[in-house]
């Protein structure tokens, strides 16, 4: 059955867990090869995450299929990926989705509220949540849109470190599907919100300070596409948004 608005946003009812489980596992296992040969795809940094008890991860957005390529740089755990209520609430692909990761993002003022709610069911089950906190897929952009602060405000309100992971568009080394982009997938040192936020007279975070925290993690990850020449060869322009799933 499809997610709907106010429901709670993680199902953790044992057998949902356990065909979560089995149907991420079975995905991984069949779209490795396939996205290896189309993306010559690589992992660089892995060791970073060893140890890591909670985070919050983000990420440039740069194809549709991205969320396999994040979960494929964490394995063997998993990670929660934030995404748009619409698009849970469709009838069967809302389902499928949630069973592959999917945490979706209350409608309202409220929404990152209830994310922080739920931290704490949500790292019950798995280390890290993630965010694209562009908030749209940028196809093979390598100049990365100003960050919209969801993750950062969750960051803060938990005290809990964002570790940025860089998509490196190249041309392709391999002579096969070289209308394909070479992706390479980077996981930088982490940043920390003691470090960038401020906090008002009444103890509220300063919604500045969020902003400038988001500010610093898109500027690491911007020099990390620099320093390794991330092209803009590729770039198509925003994804289209389809109605009734991202819309």
């Amino acid at each position: 059955m499809a997610y709907k608005h106010g429901k709670p946003i993680v199902n953790n009812n044992i057998l949902f867990r356990f065909a979560s489980h089995c149907v991420f596992y079975f995905v991984m296992i069949v779209m490795e090869i396939p996205l290896k040969l189309l993306f010559q795809r690589k992992y660089n940094n892995r060791d970073k995450l060893k140890g890591v008890k909670r985070a919050v991860l983000v990420s440039n957005h740069t194809t549709f299929i991205d969320p396999v390529n994040i979960s494929g740089i964490i394995l063997p755990p998993r990670t929660w990926h934030t995404l748009l209520e619409a698009t849970v609430e469709f009838p069967f692909l809302g389902t499928f989705i949630r069973l592959l990761g999917g945490v979706p993002i209350p409608r309202g003022r409220m929404s990152i509220k209830t994310l922080v709610d739920s931290a704490d069911m949500l790292f019950k089950h798995r280390k890290f949540i993630h965010f694209y906190p562009e908030g749209e897929c940028y196809v093979y952009n390598q100049e990365i849109r100003e960050f919209k602060p969801g993750a950062f405000y969750l960051a803060a309100s938990l005290g809990i470190p964002v570790y940025p992971i860089v998509t490196v568009i190249h041309k392709k080394t391999w002579p096969f599907f070289k209308s394909f982009p070479r992706e390479t997938f980077v996981i930088l040192d982490p940043l920390y919100p003691k470090d960038y936020i401020k906090h008002d007279e009444d103890g509220a975070i300063n919604a500045d300070s969020v902003r400038s925290f988001g500010e610093a993690v898109r500027n690491a990850m911007q020099a990390e596409i620099d320093r390794r020449g991330g092209i803009m060869d590729y770039y198509r322009g925003a994804m289209p948004r389809l109605k009734g799933i991202n819309d």
